[in-house]
């Protein structure tokens, strides 16, 4: 983690396509994470970070419309339609907030740790909307410009929570298809 870029390590490869990545090929990327604002090096090339960009929000809509399972389908749905590359292995969001909550930020996802487990909803929601996420994305090949990481198709706001609500629908109660009695 820097404020600064840096390089690829010796011997760095892609996790996704076991390619090389190298100053000479270009291909290192690097991920700000909001709010901290540092930047880490990403385990995929930049040809996969594309990838993901362009593919990682239309992959989400499509499995929550042809799944038919219902617990994946819930957890898709957890925290909604996904507005920011994310991948749990080649760009870990692993942040801890070390202060008088011990609140611990894993994978985007607050959790409070040595406390009671007897907390308000209000106490739970202010501590799960203390999320991190990749904000950024920096290319070796193209030294001079930092890129969003927003999704190609993603929605935020008011137009994200109407998707969101819409997904829902796919939701099937208590287990019941609909029709069941």
């Amino acid at each position: 983690m820097s404020t600064t870029h840096g390089k690829p390590t010796e011997g760095m490869e892609c996790y996704c396509n076991m390619e090389d990545i190298t100053e000479e090929d270009g291909n290192y990327v690097e991920y700000q994470l909001y709010p901290s604002m540092l930047w880490y090096p990403c385990r995929y090339e930049q040809s996969v970070v594309e990838q993901l960009l362009k593919t990682q929000f239309p992959d989400f809509i499509e499995r929550v419309k042809t799944t038919d399972c219902q617990a994946e389908l819930r957890r898709l749905l957890k925290n909604g339609p996904p507005v920011y590359i994310s991948d749990k292995n080649a760009l870990p969001v692993v942040v801890v907030v070390v202060d008088d909550s011990d609140v611990v930020v894993v994978d985007g996802e607050a959790e409070e740790v040595g406390k009671d487990e007897d907390k308000s909803e209000t106490q739970q929601s202010q501590s799960q909307s203390q999320s991190s996420y990749i904000c950024n994305l920096w290319y070796a090949s193209n030294p001079d410009q930092e890129i969003s990481s927003k999704l190609h198709g993603a929605v935020e706001g008011e137009d994200r929570d109407n998707l969101w609500t819409e997904l829902k629908e796919f939701l099937v109660e208590e287990g019941k298809e609909p029709g069941d009695e």
